[in-house]
């Protein structure tokens, strides 16, 4: 991968992903020490050498300092295992870099049923409306029009307790629209693949798949496929699987990443 590619990729990767150097080197460790023997400091520290190599403009000694910190921040830690000296990654450093990285999610329970959400918040509570739409958009939902969104997973219960949880005043509606239902004229299939922009996600999930096509394990890096996978991941809705499109290359990418991370 040229450098470009690589400050290019880095770019995309961090949105809402890496944002510290620190994650992206315990991203780097937590792959390696996940499908890797990690047996010392110094291995752990090999470990983090490629996330090094796709940040080259940063300073190698400060890059150093940072790996090294994070035994004392207490992501990593030191442990003693049939007479040697090991290095593990901790509670804290796993919770920290999984709350990071996106998940797919092999099993999707469905009822069968799409859910459409519309609210009526007062206009000076500006502030708690925004907090909804962003937490509609976290569990699933889309933007229809203003103020009114689609979920193929039931929110009540969910949306229920945010509410509360934020005292968000005014009033929320939840209709329920089986998956033969129909919203204006437009199919609910053709709705669905435009809203959750499924065509934009099936084009990056082929790129990737094409950019690792003929990798095999010792030459692709872990990390460099994680950043270009992971971003992909992030923005996929993770529909229930009836509702994908066809051939739809999600699960492909997701074999084939796991192939490349593992080791």
């Amino acid at each position: 991968m040229k450098r470009k590619e690589i400050i290019n990729l880095i770019g995309r990767a961090s949105e809402g992903l890496f944002e510290t150097v620190t994650d992206l080197l315990l991203l780097a460790t937590y792959l390696s020490l996940t499908h890797m023997t990690v047996r010392n400091t110094y291995q752990a520290f090999r470990a983090g050498e490629e996330a090094h190599r796709m940040l080259n403009e940063i300073n190698y000694q400060t890059l150093k300092k940072v790996s090294y910190n994070m035994i004392t921040k207490g992501l990593l830690k030191r442990i003693s295992k049939e007479g040697r000296e090991e290095i593990a990654i901790t509670k804290f450093g796993r919770e920290r870099i999984e709350a990071v990285i996106p998940r797919y999610r092999v099993n999707r329970p469905w009822d069968g049923h799409l859910y459409l959400i519309s609210y009526d918040i007062p206009t000076q509570n500006n502030d708690a409306r925004n907090l909804l739409r962003e937490y509609i958009r976290k569990t699933g939902g889309a933007l229809l029009q203003e103020s009114l969104w689609m979920n193929p997973y039931n929110p009540t219960r969910i949306l229920s307790d945010f509410v509360t949880q934020h005292d968000i005043p005014g009033s929320i509606l939840i209709s329920k629209l089986g998956k033969d239902g129909t919203i204006g004229e437009e199919k609910l299939t053709d709705l669905i693949r435009r809203v959750y922009q499924l065509d934009d996600l099936a084009v990056r999930y082929e790129s990737f798949l094409n950019a690792y096509k003929k990798r095999g394990k010792q030459s692709a890096y872990p990390l460099e496929s994680a950043m270009s996978y992971l971003p992909i991941l992030k923005d996929d809705p993770q529909l229930p699987f009836p509702l994908e499109p066809e051939d739809f290359p999600a699960a492909r990418a997701y074999q084939r990443y796991l192939q490349l991370t593992s080791r």
